[in-house]
């Protein structure tokens, strides 16, 4: 079973998971498991980083800007539910309410659908929201991109580790490829050279979540160059959009 969002907008809750869709390029179809256990996981790093922020939000913007990228990672592959209350999060974090974004964020242990929330926060994230999960954890990510080059280096990575990266990278490609930055809106060629980019990195990171999901019989020759190809699209890009 894939979890995908080819959806049809007639209700009211189906019509606010819509809006995610309208945000993305093309949702990956990740396998039932993957996407659940994805969730899981963002779900848990949301709640640590709320904790974390609303201690002392000044010192934790880093965070701030990971906990939106959660947010929408959970927008691809959570159930309505679960979208729905971490939208509400979302929108706490947009009015600073940090202590108000905390509480939302320990409702998702008991997530509650709400459609108005997903639809309210159509056109308030940035494509530097999206992209926070990948920095290190020491500037408030959560460590995609070094816990692909650990893998890399170490030639060797957990099969649950490398579907995790993998479901990530494939959910928050599909909002990047809707999201060029400057340097990309140059011209048309610069606008297809980021969208292609941004395809790749979603191909190649459900390719690395399939692998992954297969646990013990995942074959790590095949997670090693699966990886290499992930690493050479985001060093790709990088080397052609970033501005630093």
């Amino acid at each position: 079973m894939k979890v995908h969002f080819r959806l049809m907008c007639g209700s009211a809750v189906v019509a606010g998971l819509c809006v995610w869709a309208s945000a993305l390029a093309a949702p990956p179809e990740l396998a039932a498991d993957t996407a659940k256990a994805a969730t899981s996981a963002d779900v848990a790093e949301l709640q640590k980083k709320l904790e974390v922020i609303a201690e002392n939000p000044d010192k934790n913007r880093g965070a701030i800007r990971t906990a939106k990228s959660l947010v929408l990672s959970i927008g691809v592959y959570g159930d309505a539910a679960t979208q729905g209350q971490a939208a509400k999060v979302f929108l706490a974090l947009d009015k600073k309410d940090y202590k108000g974004a905390l509480d939302a964020a320990k409702g998702l242990s008991n997530p509650k659908a709400d459609a108005a929330a997903i639809k309210s926060i159509q056109g308030k994230f940035e494509l530097d929201d999206v992209m926070s999960s990948f920095r290190a954890a020491k500037s408030g990510g959560i460590n995609i991109e070094k816990d692909l080059k650990d893998g890399l280096k170490a030639g060797q990575i957990e099969a649950k580790a490398a579907e995790l990266i993998g479901a990530r990278s494939a959910a928050l490609a599909s909002y990047t490829e809707k999201m060029p930055n400057d340097k990309a809106k140059v011209n048309p060629s610069q606008t297809a050279k980021w969208e292609r980019w941004a395809k790749e990195m979603g191909i190649v990171g459900k390719e690395l979540a399939e692998e992954g999901a297969k646990g013990a019989k995942a074959d790590q020759k095949k997670l090693q160059a699966i990886m290499k190809r992930l690493n050479a699209t985001c060093s790709n890009c990088h080397s052609d959009f970033r501005d630093e």
